[in-house]
């Protein structure tokens, strides 16, 4: 496939010159042999009746792009700036598929749950890539943003708008190995969530192995706070790393851990620093690690505003 017009266009907007927005395009599919799929919620260009194959001939859903791809060949479907679908349950279904949104901001492509007692979106094939993609909380009923059931996961400079709904924005429902979240961001919209990102299942077999999270951003002061913890496992877990994490407005924990599948040794945390909504007495109240190291971490509160190192048991 060749860039179109509009493509080119746009692209160069951003990347200074034809020649370079070419090459993004070959990059993105045919130099590695997978084909591009574009999707526009613009009613007069976006249809499921068209190619799919150029900016000019976009289809108009996700929903309906997903069924397009081939599995293990390096498909990427782009979503084009300010795309927007409300939906409840989206599959995510067929192996190595590249998700991409384009835009910045509020433009970027955006996912809306329902009120429908779902996921937003369901990861239920390996090695998926996303990128670049708001997901946005329901009022009631939504049970998760992202719920990520397959080895291999890589989100990219996703945010996650907690409404009161889901309890946990991102959801790991058994022993789900290498799942990777870089530069995403979490926000609070309005009380009620419970759990940034919750590894679940404690009661079943199976450990954990090799998540990484890096650079997470959350942000739940204004929402009346996290009320349980930013991350909690249930299931053992082995190395994990959460790398230079902040939160912002975190109720009860900050970090847990519950179920640890050794007494040291399991993951780190590292160059963190995590801010309470509510008066802490102890730092220690803020995590319950299992075999977590901390490396270079802060803890504070509202009230003091002064952090103390992690572990350092009481606040300055």
């Amino acid at each position: 496939m060749t860039l179109s017009t509009l493509s080119k266009r746009w692209l160069t907007s951003g990347l200074g010159n034809a020649a370079a927005a070419t090459e993004l395009d070959n990059l993105l599919g045919g130099g590695f042999g997978g084909t591009v799929f574009y999707v526009s919620a613009d009613s007069g260009v976006g249809s499921n009746g068209a190619s799919g194959l150029s900016w000019q001939e976009p289809f108009a859903t996700l929903t309906y792009a997903l069924t397009k791809v081939t599995a293990n060949k390096g498909d990427i479907i782009v979503l084009m700036p300010g795309y927007a679908e409300t939906t409840t349950a989206l599959a995510v279904n067929v192996a190595a598929t590249r998700i991409i949104g384009i835009g910045v901001g509020a433009n970027r492509p955006t996912l809306t749950a329902t009120t429908a007692a779902t996921d937003l979106m369901n990861v239920t094939a390996a090695s998926v890539y996303i990128e670049n993609v708001r997901f946005v909380g329901a009022a009631s009923g939504c049970t998760a943003l992202l719920d990520v059931a397959e080895a291999d996961f890589v989100g990219v400079g996703l945010s996650f708008e907690h409404g009161a709904a889901p309890l946990s924005a991102v959801t790991v429902p058994g022993a789900i190995a290498r799942g990777t979240l870089v530069d995403c961001v979490w926000r609070g919209t309005a009380a009620g969530p419970d759990y940034s990102i919750y590894f679940e299942n404690g009661a079943t077999t199976g450990s954990i192995n090799g998540w990484q999270i890096i650079r997470p951003r959350a942000y739940y002061s204004t929402s009346s706070g996290l009320d349980l913890a930013f991350i909690r496992a249930d299931r053992k877990i082995k190395d994990l790393v959460i790398d230079n994490p902040i939160v912002i407005g975190f109720d009860t924990l900050a970090v847990d851990i519950n179920s640890s599948s050794a007494a040291v040794g399991d993951g780190v945390v590292s160059d963190g620093t995590f801010i309470a909504s509510t008066a802490l007495t102890s730092i220690e109240d803020a995590f319950d690690v299992g075999g977590m190291m901390f490396k270079q971490c802060f803890v504070g509160d509202a009230v003091t505003g002064r952090p103390g190192p992690v572990p350092l048991a009481t606040v300055s």
